[in-house]
């Protein structure tokens, strides 16, 4: 499970996950976990949110109601709850709130339960499957469990002092709870020298870095083209390498033969 956060002054933190998941090489499930609102049914996928084809009454919050009887989260009270994500069949989606304030309705054990689901989780043929999860702007109201239980917390920052030193702040925070070697960068809309720089000024490890690509940027934010992936793109050409990097490092098990992003693979629960 890798847990992205950000500070203020949106560094790109949801388009950079989106892109993640959509070259992950193994079944995905993409977790809108933002208690500020989800983004990614609206952005990305609004086009689908638009034909019926991504409902946003099913996600975070339907689960948090579903299962509030619950003494232990359990992965099997997620399958209702995951969709499948048109544009890219290996990806499911938990969409994210709608409205402010709902987050409210998910407790702290609301979110613990979640969190076990969310790490257990697995395909409709019983195979692991990674989890990749959106917490949004660290706050007061930041979901403390699903950063916590992360193999990885990646904090999002772009190159520009405001963003650093936003980010040094999260840094800060998540240093008392969050061992060090689970915390590193994603750094955003970037160059080579402006990663260098974010490396040196945070003092921390980069896990990757994407360069600005408008286009890409435009699709995966605002649903552009429908939500279809460019064939050529900078942003994803560098996720795709991260992710097969991520995937061989925090993934303890070979990916599933049956398995590729070029077939209808869809995870467990995810077959509307």
């Amino acid at each position: 499970m890798i847990t992205i956060i950000s500070g203020k002054g949106a560094p790109g933190a949801t388009t950079t996950l989106a892109a993640l998941a959509a070259t992950w090489p193994a079944p995905v499930l993409l977790a809108d976990c933002d208690p500020d609102g989800g983004d990614v049914a609206p952005g990305w996928l609004g086009q689908w949110v638009v034909a019926g084809r991504i409902r946003t009454d099913l996600g975070v919050l339907s689960h948090a109601t579903a299962t509030r009887h619950a003494s232990a989260g359990d992965p099997a009270t997620l399958g209702e709850h995951v969709q499948a994500v048109p544009p890219v069949r290996h990806v499911g989606l938990l969409a994210g709130f709608t409205a402010p304030g709902q987050h409210a309705a998910v407790s702290a054990a609301g979110w613990a339960r979640l969190t076990v689901a969310l790490a257990a989780f697995k395909t409709a043929t019983g195979y692991p499957a990674d989890t990749l999860v959106d917490a949004g702007r660290f706050g007061a109201v930041t979901p403390w469990p699903l950063l916590l239980a992360a193999d990885l917390v990646l904090v999002a920052v772009r190159p520009t002092q405001r963003h650093v030193l936003a980010a040094r702040a999260v840094l800060a925070a998540l240093a008392e709870r969050v061992a060090p070697h689970r915390m590193k960068l994603a750094v955003c809309a970037t160059t080579p020298a402006g990663t260098h720089d974010v490396r040196a000024a945070l003092c921390r490890e980069v896990a990757f870095a994407v360069p600005e690509d408008a286009r890409t940027a435009d699709v995966l934010s605002g649903g552009r083209d429908g939500g279809a992936l460019p064939r050529r793109s900078p942003l994803l050409h560098s996720t795709y390498r991260a992710a097969r990097q991520l995937h061989s490092t925090y993934h303890r098990q070979p990916a599933d033969p049956q398995v590729t992003n070029r077939g209808p693979h869809l995870l467990a629960g995810s077959t509307r």
